[in-house]
């Protein structure tokens, strides 16, 4: 009878050791649906609006002094024709740059996003006790979403800006 016992708890102990808890996540959908994603891509827009502004005024004042030089046709400098080669050099340079700025600025703030989702996948996976978070689309079968349950954090933690 002893014996019986002993395997049965022993059976009961290594079928619940096996028995692991599951998670699973949508990345993208939190991504998507985390407020503070709207906003960063607002305040992203807003700003290449006002530079595609400062580079349009710019670039109107660069037509005019092209119009101008081509107006003075043989009577055009040497120097005109440098001065004017310089500001046609230091406007793409500009554009480059400021090209350069928001895409790492935007990179920036993905980034922050990104970690954000990841701790606090790792919040949840922690509370709830999950051996395993996989994302959505590793998992055939089983595990349980707990995508909402990470928004949730996520929307409660410390916005990104």
């Amino acid at each position: 009878m002893k014996k019986i016992a002993i395997i049965a708890m022993l059976a009961a102990v290594s079928t619940s050791a096996f028995a692991l808890k599951v998670g699973y996540v949508n990345s993208q959908e939190l991504f998507a649906k985390y407020s503070q994603t709207k906003v960063i891509r607002d305040n992203l827009t807003k700003e290449k609006q006002t530079l595609e502004t400062t580079l349009q005024k710019k670039e109107i004042e660069l037509q005019k002094l092209q119009v101008e030089l081509q107006g003075k046709g043989k009577d055009v400098t040497e120097a005109e024709k440098k001065a004017f080669e310089e500001k046609v050099a230091a406007f793409q340079k500009l554009v480059r740059e400021s090209q350069a700025k928001l895409s790492n600025e935007e990179a920036k703030k993905m980034q922050e996003i990104d970690r954000l989702i990841n701790i606090s996948i790792q919040n949840v996976a922690r509370s709830d006790k999950y051996d395993y978070v996989l994302e959505q689309g590793a998992i055939k079968f089983g595990g349980e979403n707990i995508t909402p349950k990470v928004l949730n954090v996520m929307e409660k933690s410390k916005k990104v800006n």
